[in-house]
């Protein structure tokens, strides 16, 4: 018997063509179902020509063919392309951005600085649609962009400005040439219920009558616990080994400071979290509070506390006074002291100082740069302190910084004033300062700011800010500008740096980039001219990265 073969062809479309017969007895197929995830490339809008490092806006406008909708953080982000994921362009990829979404059939545009390469030549501009499969999978869907080039040209060379003249009749100001690396110690993993992993903590110099020194610190993760180490034996923390540091030896455990205050908010009591200063002939620790999410009335920034034989007793928590609060936030970071001379000859003798400035989440309160303002002893009867601003930048107006950074959103966000150049930026949305000193030797002097800046795509990502990277730089500024704004012959907010310097702190293991945290914590040793600084994330321990107290001395 012989056995019909049936087409191959055919046999393979029957499945895929659902055949029917019209009324007129004329047959028809019907389409496939549409895709689900599927997209159409409309258009872009991109320069034809930039110049070497130049942050430009571009728009990818792409139609969703498919049957579901785009929304949420793992779905429909554009990827470069040729070769796949490459940075050529700053980042390998832009998000619709948290409330955005398309849906079937609707065209979304997809916006994002980007920043030209640093070699000139054509450069191939192309994307594409992907989205993160729920097991952590990038999976491409729909059209690519259209192939485009965009011609890169070389950006004219700039004289460097001449550094700002120096009065001979003053004391040199400080640079970083007068700073050389002394050395650096561990603290402790674990000290009552606090530990050092996730830990921000300030630093306070106290000299024993043995002639011994300590340190005050403070862990504030899991649980708060303030102690004193020892300073111990420096060693350099060179080639990323950081094995032969020693560690801090605990000296007294003073454990949790916490202060009832009237309910304000959501909050019934402060804690230290910020920076320190200790007055030893009154054996009293001034201490910072700072709230990691405020958006209502201010909260208490400053508190002391009394520490004699074993004993706690809380002096007081004081508020920023009204005519301030409008930016309270400025002066978040912590407390330091301020050199007798400079506060006899510009604020009334106010030896405290609250600072340090930088981004804090609901930025409107903050400072667009470093900050610090002059503060009288407070008054345990007064709810606020007395101030005098020194320094702070009010939106618009911005501390500079270099240009290694772009937004990767539209034009309209958070602190959002793009680079002119390499060399010409704008304090970011994702700029901190947390820590800073004054320094006021015999022949040399300065107030130094411990700034981290944001490098690479920084952007506001469902729900938090991000970069993709981090740079540290020491910000120098000249104490007579801090005093004439005290004195009111210079405003608020134009002040800028004497000098800026980019430092890399030591680090474990080597090429781990720089911590994305800022310095926390500052002291001086007026006698040793020892500057200690706490800087989170220095070497892998565990799962979390360890603190260490970098030391350098000037010179």
């Amino acid at each position: 018997m012989m056995v019909q073969q049936r087409n191959p062809v055919i046999s393979t479309m029957i499945p895929l063509l659902a055949v029917v017969a019209t009324m007129s007895g004329v047959w028809a197929a019907e389409p496939s179902a549409r895709l689900k995830w599927d997209a159409k490339f409309v258009r872009m809008e991109i320069p034809e020509t930039v110049l070497t490092d130049q942050v430009f806006l571009a728009k990818v406008i792409m139609r969703n063919t498919g049957s579901v909708a785009w929304e949420g953080q793992n779905q429909a982000i554009l990827h470069s392309q040729n070769p796949e994921d490459n940075t050529t362009w700053g980042t390998h990829f832009v998000y619709m951005r948290q409330g955005n979404s398309a849906k079937p059939e609707e065209e979304f545009t997809f916006v994002s600085y980007l920043k030209a390469p640093s070699t000139p030549g054509k450069h191939a501009f192309k994307w594409r649609l992907a989205r993160r499969t729920p097991d952590g999978k990038t999976e491409y869907f729909g059209e690519s962009t259209a192939p485009r080039v965009i011609k890169v040209e070389q950006r004219p060379a700039l004289t460097p400005p001449a550094p700002p003249e120096q009065d001979p009749s003053e004391k040199r100001l400080l640079t970083i040439d007068d700073f050389e690396y002394a050395g650096s110690f561990k603290v402790p993993e674990r000290v009552g219920e606090g530990g050092a992993g996730f830990s921000e903590s300030g630093l306070a110099l106290r000299k024993m009558k043995d002639g011994t020194k300590r340190l005050f610190l403070n862990f504030t993760h899991p649980r708060q616990a303030l102690f004193e180490v020892e300073i111990p034996g420096l060693v350099k923390f060179e080639n990323g080994d950081h094995g032969p540091l020693r560690v801090a030896q605990v000296k007294k455990i003073w454990g949790t400071l916490r202060i009832k205050i009237p309910r304000t908010g959501d909050i019934e009591e402060v804690a230290p979290n910020g920076g320190f200063c200790w007055e030893e002939g009154k054996r009293t620790l001034y201490w910072s509070y700072y709230h990691g999410y405020r958006t209502g009335d201010p909260v208490p920034v400053l508190a002391a506390s009394r520490l004699d034989d074993g004993a706690i007793t809380h002096l007081g928590f004081w508020f920023i006074p009204k005519p301030m609060a409008g930016h309270y936030k400025s002066y978040w970071g912590g407390v330091t002291k301020l050199p007798k001379e400079f506060a006899d000859q510009y604020t009334g003798g106010h030896t405290l100082a609250l600072g340090f400035g930088g981004y804090y989440s609901i930025c409107a309160p903050c400072s667009r740069g470093p900050a610090l303002a002059a503060v009288a002893e407070p008054d345990p009867a007064s709810p606020t302190v007395d101030m005098v601003e020194l320094l702070a930048y009010a939106d618009p107006a911005a501390a500079p910084r270099d240009g290694d950074y772009f937004y990767g959103q539209a034009p309209g966000g958070i602190w959002h004033h793009v680079p002119d150049g390499p060399s010409q930026g704008y304090w970011t949305m994702n700029d901190w300062c947390r820590s800073g000193v004054f320094i006021d030797l015999p022949d040399k002097q300065g107030y130094v700011a411990f700034v981290k800046l944001a490098t690479g795509r920084t952007g506001y990502d469902y729900g938090g800010i991000y970069s993709a990277g981090a740079a540290h730089w020491w910000y120098f500024y000249h104490p007579k500008n801090l005093g004439q704004t005290a004195k009111g012959t210079k405003k608020v907010g134009t002040v800028m740096p004497h000098s800026m310097a980019k430092v890399s702190y030591p680090i474990s293991p080597v090429g781990t980039p720089q911590p994305d945290a800022a310095v926390t914590g500052s002291c001086f040793d007026q006698e040793e001219k020892l500057l200690y600084l706490y800087a989170p994330g220095c070497f892998p321990l565990g799962r979390e990265r360890h603190p260490c107290v970098h030391v350098y001395r000037v010179r």
